[in-house]
């Protein structure tokens, strides 16, 4: 696919847009970075963004999915022509701030849309900025594409700020449960025969997950936690909670994981008479499934930005929400480098990265890439097509 003269103009005066704009989207990235907010408390960095859109001239339209922090902002172009999204997240970690990043995500999206905004009455088609939150916790995406709001959507890009340059992600399935082992309380000493201890079956099957991880795929993780095991030592404990977060490479795999622990948990507790409750808590996270037509875009725009992209298979990789997107239409959840490659995400160190120089040249290469690939989309007749062909090939199914 070769782009357009129209195209390369319009992608050269982006690349100069987004480098009049780079100051003002850093203060933001910075503004965020000193302001974290946690997931589903994000309504300062929400309302900044739809503000600034509102003004950009976007219709902005908040509170999407019954997300009070989520909003889909769109920019009509000058004629009919392909709906291009480019995410946004915005939430924080727990004593960590942005040490994920979101910060320089949201600031990217955010310039990504001016930019575009700037040149919408020369493209067809529209520009809709998607304000996702909580992707730390319940997943925002994931109950957004419930909730149909990518219904309609010719691709999806955003960016995450990384070690490397990275635009081919993949990512585990997820779904976390939590366990319930109820009891009968008793005196733990003068009569523990007399109560069921709701501990005793947690402890069990904490040590039954870790061994039957080892018998399965290196990828598979299955990290857990006790969050409740009684109140007192003298107490025979009548409720015992735990929660497990369940990767593997798909859903199907987790999903069969987790039978598998259903029937351990309830094997454990009539073992010693308590009851067991297994429930899902938050979205489950499908995998993530990266578009090869935007990703070739996306690398190509990078490349001719100067920078090189590391298209090895990943040998660490987490859970995102943006799979889900992914499977309801075609997406690309690329990675920019701002931080060396000896670092970590969810780290103070990495918050800190977003707002360094480094930071700051990610920033620019984010906002430039996103606008150039959302300009290609676009503009070249053949783009969107070939993206949906290679989209129905991969999940046999078109958008929810």
């Amino acid at each position: 696919m070769e782009p357009t003269e129209e195209s390369r103009e319009m992608k050269e005066e982006a690349k100069r847009l987004a480098e009049d704009l780079s100051g003002e989207m850093f203060a933001f990235c910075r503004a965020l970075y000193e302001d974290p907010e946690l997931s589903l408390e994000e309504t300062r960095a929400s309302r900044r963004m739809t503000e600034v859109l509102s003004r950009d001239g976007f219709r902005v339209q908040r509170g999407v999915a019954d997300l009070p922090t989520s909003f889909v902002a769109t920019a009509d172009g000058g004629k009919p022509g392909p709906s291009i999204a480019i995410l946004a997240e915005y939430d924080a970690l727990p004593e960590l701030g942005h040490g994920c990043g979101h910060n320089l995500i949201a600031a990217s999206a955010l310039g990504a849309g001016k930019i575009l905004s700037r040149l919408r009455g020369r493209l067809p088609g529209d520009i809709r900025i998607i304000g996702t939150p909580a992707e730390e916790t319940v997943g925002g995406k994931a109950r957004m594409v419930k909730e149909g709001v990518f219904r309609g959507l010719d691709a999806a890009l955003m960016i995450h700020p990384g070690t490397e340059f990275r635009v081919h992600t993949t990512s585990l399935a997820c779904q976390s449960i939590q366990v319930v082992f109820e009891g009968k309380s008793s005196h733990a000493v003068t009569a523990p025969d007399r109560g069921v201890n709701a501990l005793d079956p947690l402890v069990q099957l904490y040590l039954c997950v870790d061994a039957m991880r080892k018998g399965l795929t290196p990828e598979v993780r299955i990290p857990g936690v006790i969050v409740e095991g009684g109140k007192r030592a003298n107490v025979v404990p009548d409720r015992a909670v735990g929660q497990f977060s369940i990767r593997a490479r798909n859903r199907a795999s987790v999903e069969a994981i987790l039978d598998r622990i259903v029937r351990m948990a309830q094997g454990l507790s009539a073992a010693g008479g308590a009851r067991a409750t297994v429930i899902r808590i938050d979205e489950g996270y499908d995998e993530m499934l990266t578009n090869r037509v935007l990703a070739d875009l996306f690398k190509q725009n990078l490349s001719a930005l100067g920078a090189e992209t590391n298209d090895a298979p990943r040998d660490r990789m987490g859970s995102l929400d943006m799979g889900n997107v992914s499977q309801a239409v075609p997406s690309l959840h690329a990675y920019v480098a701002v931080a060396p490659e000896t670092g970590a995400l969810h780290t103070r160190e990495f918050a800190e990265a977003t707002v360094s120089e480094g930071g700051r040249r990610g920033l620019l290469l984010a906002m430039q890439a996103l606008a150039m690939t959302a300009i290609d989309l676009l503009t070249r007749p053949e783009a969107v097509p070939a993206a949906r062909r290679e989209f129905l090939a991969a999940t046999g199914r078109g958008t929810v």
